[in-house]
């Protein structure tokens, strides 16, 4: 009996899930009463940034002739959905701070010009970080949208915003918030809150894209490139893709990006970083992010038919991806500073790329600065920081230069050593005789071969930290030296530092004691002058002026040792003159009976 109500109870639960697959219930429309309609614009408000009480009112307070709410003829499956909003007519808004002055484009709501006001381009203009062909021979724009569905991201690129304001100026103690919002009137809506201070560089940005009340997962983009300066020359850093997770950064050349088939995931920014400049954006809001890149070539202005040995301008474009949730993060375009990116979070600051001895250059760049606000001048502060290396380095280079000085003076008999030698060939055991005597030699006058090349060794860390805080620096772009240099970010026009720097290594060269009679050697030794002349003449400025002050303080320290020691010498000869006459009196003297 057991057996049969259980078989039935089976055999009912078959046919009542077997009847819901084949005659399914009608849907019905969820019908949202006015609480649930508080408690969803209660979480809303939660996600979207504070706005100002102004702003607010600015927002409400549209313009009816450029901006349009209306509700059309709905079917019945988009009954209920919200209103459409948007404007009639496409209109440029810019935004003036003290720093920069960007201009957005209510069609889509994307940056169309960024310029800088305290940095200039050849021509003497502000800064330009968009790049213009970039923009329209690519079609990208910074704050982009690509969505999930691309009928959706052709909607929201080509829709027009309505704005909540045509344009204000930010103050240096000021913030204000610019809003653009939109609506197909289906379902899609999308909203961007940007918020401006005065005194910073970072925009605040809050994006936010729904379809039927969902968020949607997005891509906001930033690109293409980061300016229009040529990195044709070699001392020019290439554009860059950035990415900074774990307080590290990792930096993606284009040729990186090509090959790269994901993108990085759980990432605390992302952007794209030129040689002086960066653009970046770091999430403030929850949820995991993933940076991606791409890369494209344009070819040069006005060439047709350009072969492919010919350089391109390239662009790389950074892509941030969000989860299901609004879209929240720091929009920072400006210049690569230690300090500025330092405020964004751990790591930041290692975009400014001074390499591996960065733990050296980072004092050095501070002692630049802290000179520079009393000289007020980077050449002179360049200056005035490459005696001060060379005076806390004096005891290491006077030790190298008595080193020299001694070999120099056993050079002869080294000569002479290995003239006995010489018809050995240098797989000859026997050779290893010379080694003995030439070291024999050494002990006896106490003289070590590697004293006089490690205090040289240790002054190479130095040179490069030095050599990166002034190519990595953008304190010294455009920054006037004196006559007719007025920037020593680039060559010297007229060559004439190069030459100064060539004819100072010269002389310092003839100078330092020659430690060794090799012809051949010597020779090649006196070209070298002419050859960093010529691999020296088109760096930068501020790198031979460098080269040729420290070659103008190490003449002037070479030469106050080299008086040091030929006096003491001189002292030294004197007292074995005066024991020798000395001896030879006593031993002329009778001796006492």
């Amino acid at each position: 009996m057991e057996k049969r109500v259980l078989l039935a109870f089976l055999l009912s639960f078959v046919v009542f899930v077997f009847w819901l697959k084949i005659f399914p219930p009608p849907m019905q429309a969820p019908v949202e009463g006015p609480r649930a309609e508080e408690e969803a614009r209660g979480r809303e408000t939660a996600r979207r940034p504070h706005v100002p009480a102004e702003e607010e009112k600015r927002t409400k307070a549209i313009d009816p002739e450029k901006a349009w709410t209306n509700r059309e003829a709905l079917s019945e499956e988009d009954a209920g959905l919200a209103n459409k909003v948007g404007a009639v007519v496409e209109k440029k808004i810019r935004v003036e701070t003290p720093l920069y002055s960007v201009v957005f484009s209510n069609r889509g709501a994307a940056i169309e010009s960024f310029k800088l006001q305290h940095y200039r381009d050849s021509e003497g203009r502000p800064f330009e970080v968009i790049s213009e062909r970039g923009r329209e021979e690519l079609n990208v724009r910074p704050l982009d949208l690509r969505l999930e569905e691309p009928e959706w991201t052709q909607s929201v690129q080509t829709a027009l915003f309505e704005s909540s304001s045509s344009g204000f100026g930010v103050d240096a103690e000021r913030e204000r918030t610019l809003t653009f919002r939109w609506s197909d009137g289906r379902g899609l809506e999308v909203e961007k809150i940007l918020t401006f201070k005065g005194s910073s560089y970072q925009i605040g940005t809050f994006i936010s894209v729904k379809h039927r009340g969902g968020e949607l997962a997005k891509q906001v983009l930033f690109g293409p490139g980061v300016g229009n300066e040529s990195t044709s020359s070699r001392y020019l850093y290439e554009e860059k893709g950035v990415v900074v997770a774990g307080g590290e950064v990792e930096l993606f050349k284009a040729n990186d990006i090509a090959n790269q088939v994901s993108g990085v995931v759980g990432v605390g920014g992302g952007g794209v970083a030129s040689h002086y400049f960066a653009a970046l954006m770091v999430p403030t809001g929850d949820g995991v992010y993933t940076a991606r890149f791409a890369s494209q070539d344009l070819p040069a202005v006005g060439v047709e038919n350009e072969p492919d040995w010919r350089p391109k301008r390239r662009f790389i474009t950074a892509t941030l991806d969000s989860p299901r949730e609004a879209t929240e993060f720091q929009l920072f375009v400006g210049p690569k500073t230690v300090e500025l990116l330092d405020e964004l979070g751990p790591g930041f600051q290692n975009i400014v790329e001074l390499g591996w001895m960065r733990s050296l250059a980072i004092p050095l760049r501070s002692g630049l600065m802290a000179i520079y606000k009393v000289v007020g001048n980077y050449g002179w502060a360049i200056v005035v920081l490459t005696l001060i290396i060379n005076v806390a380095l004096a005891p290491l280079k006077h030790y190298s230069y008595v080193s020299m000085r001694k070999m120099q003076k056993l050079a002869p008999q080294v000569k002479r050593i290995q003239e006995r030698f010489k018809k050995l060939k240098p797989t000859d055991p026997r050779r290893q005789e010379m080694n003995k005597e030439i070291m024999a030699l050494y002990q006896e006058k106490k003289v070590s071969p590697l004293s006089g090349c490690f205090p040289m060794l240790l002054m190479i860390p130095f040179f490069f930290a030095f050599y990166r805080v002034l190519m990595a620096g953008i304190e010294l772009r455009q920054a006037h030296f004196a006559l007719w240099i007025t920037d020593l970010s680039i060559k010297d026009p007229y060559y004439v530092l190069p030459i100064m720097m060539g004819a100072s290594q010269l002389l310092m060269q003839k100078m330092t004691p020659q430690t060794s009679a090799d012809p051949v050697q010597a020779r090649v030794m006196a070209f070298m002058p002419v050859i960093f002349t010529f691999i020296l003449a088109t760096a930068p400025s501020g790198l031979v002026l460098y080269w040729f002050a420290n070659n103008v303080v190490s003449m002037g320290q070479q030469t106050l040792t080299n008086r040091y020691l030929k006096e003491r010498e001189a002292k030294e000869e004197a007292q074995i003159v005066a024991a020798k006459k000395k001896s030879k009196k006593s031993a002329k003297r009778p001796k006492d009976r």
